[in-house]
């Protein structure tokens, strides 16, 4: 009963919320002939269509300008790694607590990783025993390579700062409680060590013979 009385009102919603073409009202609308309303309404489709394609161009020329970005920044990131000298490079190593995934605290696959100076990427976190249940989580080194953050873009993001990273260090019982951010991580833990590579070259070495 309660739904067939409910039809009538939802009805005359419906109608209240009708729009017609060019912005007319309805009672401009209703003094058009068949003809005059036939024309508006294939100007009002025209426009439509153009509006349409403008945002179809719009958002065209945004993946374009988003796509040129990613490979400015690939290739950046490529060529910081072909340079690199020791205290340039961390390798992380995330583990242990539980992080977001499909909305709900899982524990997961740990991960282990390499950043350099000034790189940002998202690492993929997998729910253990549920290799299709996945979570992508922002992370980045500062360009001073002094700083390591942690689900980036959350409020209370993990801000790690390089002390004892040349031995290696490890950062236990860590946590991200702002409940909008990609992990809402749970105790945490992780390494952070700087990747061996080769350190400077002396002065003299780049002397030529």
């Amino acid at each position: 009963m309660k739904l067939l009385w409910s039809l009538p009102l939802i009805a005359v919603v419906l109608v209240g919320c009708q729009s017609y073409p060019m912005g007319l009202s309805e009672a401009q609308w209703n003094a058009l002939s068949p003809e005059q309303q036939a024309d508006y309404t294939r100007q009002q489709t025209q426009i439509n269509e153009q509006r349409r394609r403008e945002r179809e161009a719009a958002e065209q020329a945004r993946q374009a300008e988003e796509a040129a970005r990613a490979r400015e920044e690939r290739a950046r990131v490529q060529l910081a790694y072909a340079r690199a000298r020791h205290g340039d490079v961390v390798t992380v190593t995330i583990e242990g607590g539980y992080v977001a995934i499909n909305g709900k605290h899982q524990t997961y696959e740990p991960v282990r990783f390499d950043l350099v100076r000034g790189e940002r990427k998202e690492v993929e976190f997998i729910q253990q025993g549920r290799s299709s249940s996945r979570q992508r989580i922002d992370v980045r080194l500062t360009e001073d390579g002094h700083t390591f953050y942690f689900d980036e873009s959350a409020r209370d993001r993990i801000a790690l700062i390089s002390t004892g990273w040349d031995q290696g260090k490890t950062h236990a019982a860590l946590n991200v409680q702002d409940k909008r951010s990609r992990s809402e991580a749970r105790n945490l833990s992780i390494t952070i060590k700087l990747k061996e590579l080769p350190s400077m070259p002396r002065r003299q070495e780049l002397r030529k013979p």
